[in-house]
């Protein structure tokens, strides 16, 4: 593991890039990072400006996580705004992108709307499941705001698992909707759960085909 100040990468996160750098014919890899950097500032700087502190960013193999100060705790509001912070930056430099340098920037532009629109995705893992989940969390209570979340997750993991059912039919193995599907499974039902009750950091959660 590499450790810089607040920032943590894990050794999987350097041998998943490795492996992807490896594969990476057509040179996505770079701009994958780079949109994810896009991604993480968004957060950062609107946790910043909320009042709150971030004290360990931590990049794994299946995604970034940042960790809140629990002295400067941030309520239900803020934490949608911050959690939707991240894929509203990613729209912003996509669309800045296409604008600015035309076909050119239709790579890096696209890279950053699906990396928005997956996050935007309601699972409790993603940002679109965190931004749900303290919307609710006022109405409902953590135990029905909890329940909704594992509801969307599950017909969300379904929808993928029918997908992939599909397209095996059609002659087609897709692995990453398999593993997807089972990610988001497990994620949301489990991590989104702790998150959501902890309040104090954001799992996502970026795959690159």
């Amino acid at each position: 593991m590499l450790r810089w100040k607040r920032v943590e990468v894990s050794s999987g996160a350097l041998l998943l890039w490795t492996a992807l750098y490896y594969f990476d014919d057509q040179g996505l890899l770079p701009l994958c990072l780079l949109a994810c950097i896009f991604h993480e500032l968004g957060h950062y700087l609107a946790i910043l400006a909320l009042g709150g502190q971030v004290t360990l960013l931590r990049i794994t193999c299946v995604g970034a996580e940042m960790r809140l100060s629990s002295r400067r705790k941030l309520g239900w509001l803020e934490q949608i705004l911050a959690a939707l912070a991240g894929p509203l930056v990613n729209l912003a430099v996509g669309l800045a992108a296409v604008r600015l340098w035309g076909p050119a920037g239709w790579c890096f532009g696209g890279i950053n709307f699906a990396l928005a629109a997956f996050n935007l995705l309601p699972a409790g893992c993603l940002d679109g499941g965190r931004a749900v989940g303290f919307l609710l969390l006022p109405i409902l209570g953590r135990e029905g705001a909890d329940r909704i979340l594992r509801i969307l997750a599950g017909a969300l993991a379904a929808g993928l698992l029918l997908g992939a059912l599909l397209l095996l039919r059609a002659g087609s193995w897709n692995l990453t909707l398999w593993l997807l599907a089972l990610w988001l499974l497990t994620e949301s039902v489990w991590g989104g759960k702790k998150d959501l009750q902890s309040g104090r950091r954001y799992g996502k959660i970026l795959r690159t085909q």
